[in-house]
């Protein structure tokens, strides 16, 4: 059974241009390589063409779309159930993103 997609998780998957989705799912692929010992096959080269690809056809199967909501679910439930982690991620994301994206985030999703 799918999980319920939250409003403000709707919301900025309707707000967010098909490359800031891409931009706002690698960086949590680079932060979960790199801090959470995540192994890199389980993104792969196959996630990468898919995304790839969803920017070529305008994300015409949703993959950007889908890839986003997941992550941004993911960023809400570790920023509410874990308070070392987040701050962290926090600032892997700040160092990662363009600052109005960070902001879109982290406010759209009531996450300071």
């Amino acid at each position: 059974m799918a999980r319920r997609v939250p409003a403000p998780v709707r919301q900025i998957d309707a707000d967010l241009s098909l490359l800031d989705k891409r931009a706002v799912i690698l960086a949590w692929q680079a932060y979960q390589l790199e801090m959470c010992d995540i192994p890199a096959e389980l993104f792969g080269e196959e996630l990468d063409f898919h995304l790839d690809w969803s920017l070529k056809d305008g994300d015409a199967m949703g993959v950007l779309s889908r890839c986003l909501r997941e992550v941004l679910m993911s960023l809400r439930e570790v920023a509410v159930q874990d308070a070392e982690e987040w701050p962290i991620l926090r600032d892997s994301l700040r160092a990662a993103l363009p600052e109005a994206l960070f902001t879109t985030l982290v406010e759209g999703l009531a996450l300071d």
